[in-house]
């Protein structure tokens, strides 16, 4: 729908105010994905002259909707691509036109491997288990694109995916929900296998343990976890494993992880 709207012929034919809407997205789409690179690697001196966007350059803060979602990336990205093509194919010979378009053609093109470049693998920085507990880290990237993106979510204060404990089974199997895509999962950490997506929860559903719902800043390793933001946590019927949805820094992505106890009491 958005790039059918964007693409349509009359907006690229019309007026100087339709020509110039478009433009202003393809300039505010290169700020949201560039933009606090570009800040960043600006002279100190020199960044009072970023302020020339006004209000625009909070979208290289925290207001950036790029990041949102991997899907709205890429929608983004390809709405910018079909405009950069017609407005070289509507150009009506205009090489100014043409050049500068291809260039932020190349520029589209290469989002997804500058976000490699420009925000590096993910990291849980502020998450440790006391002795005796081991960790498995549920929600870890499982590509390169994925781990960069989610540390510039992580950068533009951007939750990302939200989790939603079910509880352990009484074979102490956990069972947890996202948002992204109404995805249902259960983890076995007995078999030390990867969560599998499930299309419905089991029938015993009313067995499974409570979920706590915490809401506490943790600095002091309450129930054995140092992490910035403890939002859920719900204990195994063994008592041997602890599930917990947390967040790594304040206002970015959430995480699910679970604590082994490998030591006996």
């Amino acid at each position: 729908m958005i790039c059918a709207i964007l693409m349509s012929k009359k907006l690229f034919t019309g007026g100087r105010l339709h020509r110039g809407a478009l433009w202003t997205f393809l300039v505010l789409l290169l700020l949201s994905v560039y933009g606090r690179w570009l800040v960043d690697a600006t002279p100190e001196q020199l960044r009072p002259a970023w302020w020339v966007f006004g209000p625009f350059i909070l979208l290289t803060d925290f207001l950036n909707p790029v990041f949102l979602d991997r899907f709205w990336f890429f929608t983004y990205c390809i709405c910018g691509l079909a405009m950069c093509v017609l407005f070289w194919v509507l150009g009506r010979g205009r090489w100014k036109i043409r050049a500068v378009s291809a260039a932020i053609l190349a520029s589209v093109i290469a989002a997804p491997f500058a976000v490699l470049f420009m925000y590096g693998p993910y990291s849980l920085r502020t998450v440790r288990v006391a002795r005796g507990y081991e960790l498995s880290w549920l929600t870890q990237p499982l590509s390169p694109f994925a781990s960069a993106f989610k540390t510039a979510q992580r950068e533009h204060d951007v939750n990302g995916c939200e989790y939603l404990l079910h509880g352990w089974s009484l074979d102490n199997r956990l069972y947890y929900g996202s948002d992204c895509g109404n995805a249902l999962w259960m983890y076995d950490p007995q078999t030390g296998e990867k969560p599998r997506r499930l299309q419905h929860l089991p029938a015993d559903y009313g067995s499974f343990t409570a979920v706590t719902a915490t809401g506490n800043f943790r600095s002091s390793g309450q129930d054995g976890l140092w992490a910035t933001w403890v939002t859920e946590v719900s204990l195994s019927p063994d008592g041997k494993s602890r599930a917990a949805v947390i967040q790594d820094s304040f206002y970015g992505p959430f995480d699910l992880i679970v604590m082994h106890r490998s030591v006996p009491d």
